[in-house]
């Protein structure tokens, strides 16, 4: 498979995955602030989804949802990830269906292009329920009519690392600044688990509880346990290893060592080390990632992140 096309499939999952995750978690958000009239400052909010533009208290609710929904000036929003999930797009028209192709383009048209004039919590609510609608058509038809070859594994692989860094990122965001218990609901419905957290667990939301099904559970397609290994095999998938001896490829130890941390955790582990646990799982996603890029990308590359979140985690109450 040419380069070009390696890297646009595993950008275009990154992408469409960061779009629905943010379209997602801004709904999901304005929805809490609503029932909990609360109009706190959304600083800390934007510095975990990667924006540092904002110090102090500046941010306010219309600013983070301008700033994640709107904004084509950083690579995390949904409008920049829209574009360039279209970008990449365009360089795979020999691959995709039409009918992607297209869905991509209807995206692009009704989001990117829609008119700023409004900032009312309608306006908003109406934005992030069409951008999600959009992405979960284009995956949907993804899904569908996409061979299962390295094409298919490369955009897979982009949208379960992307996947596992978006929920190690709201993970911390809950432990640094809302460590309440009544707050683990809203990280659950952040993550699109609630129903089915709640189905395994019979109720109790409980902090050590959801960080067991957000990290750890091998059969809920968000949890990062899922993500890892789906991420592996596809790596497995693409460089079969036929040597008897040989060390890994770096993306495949990195991520083989990052899935074999957390398969072997107690909820004790997640409740004495989970901070430097989570720490370290967003160090290998990051580091997985650079490593599939000088493997098999070389100098082709996306938009990352525009910034990786501290190696250090600040105390509550700081």
């Amino acid at each position: 498979m040419l380069v070009r096309i390696a890297a646009s499939l595993f950008w275009l999952g990154r992408y469409l995955e960061r779009a629905d995750d943010t379209a997602r978690i801004l709904e999901v958000h304005l929805n809490h602030e609503l029932e909990s009239g609360s109009t706190a400052p959304q600083s800390s909010f934007l510095s975990t989804l990667g924006f540092d533009k904002f110090d102090g208290d500046e941010a306010d609710s219309a600013t983070l949802f301008a700033t994640l929904g709107f904004s084509l000036d950083h690579p995390n929003s949904i409008a920049s990830s829209i574009v360039a999930a279209r970008r990449n797009a365009g360089g795979l028209r020999e691959l995709l269906p039409s009918e992607v192709y297209e869905a991509i383009n209807i995206a692009d048209r009704l989001l990117v292009k829609m008119p700023r004039r409004s900032t009312s919590l309608s306006e908003f609510f109406r934005y992030v329920r069409l951008a999600h609608e959009r992405v979960a058509i284009t995956v949907g038809l993804l899904n569908e009519s996409f061979p299962r070859d390295d094409g298919w594994q490369f955009l897979q692989l982009g949208t379960f690392i992307e996947r596992v860094d978006m929920t190690l990122r709201l993970l911390k965001f809950r432990l640094v600044f809302a460590p309440e218990s009544r707050d683990w609901v809203t990280t659950l419905k952040y993550c699109s688990a609630y129903e089915f957290y709640i189905r395994t667990y019979h109720g109790q939301v409980e902090p050590e509880y959801v960080l067991e099904f957000l990290l750890v559970d091998r059969l809920f397609p968000r949890s990062v346990q899922f993500g890892l290994l789906t991420a592996e095999r596809c790596l497995e998938h693409i460089a079969p290893d036929t040597h008897r001896s040989a060390p890994p490829a770096p993306a495949q130890r990195i991520l083989g060592q990052a899935r074999a941390t957390i398969s072997f955790l107690t909820r004790e582990d997640l409740t004495t080390r989970i901070e430097t646990l989570l720490e370290d799982l967003s160090l290998a996603c990051s580091l997985a990632s650079d490593a599939i890029t000088q493997q098999y990308f070389g100098d082709v590359r996306g938009q990352s992140w525009q910034r990786e979140v501290a190696t250090t985690l600040p105390r509550s109450g700081r």
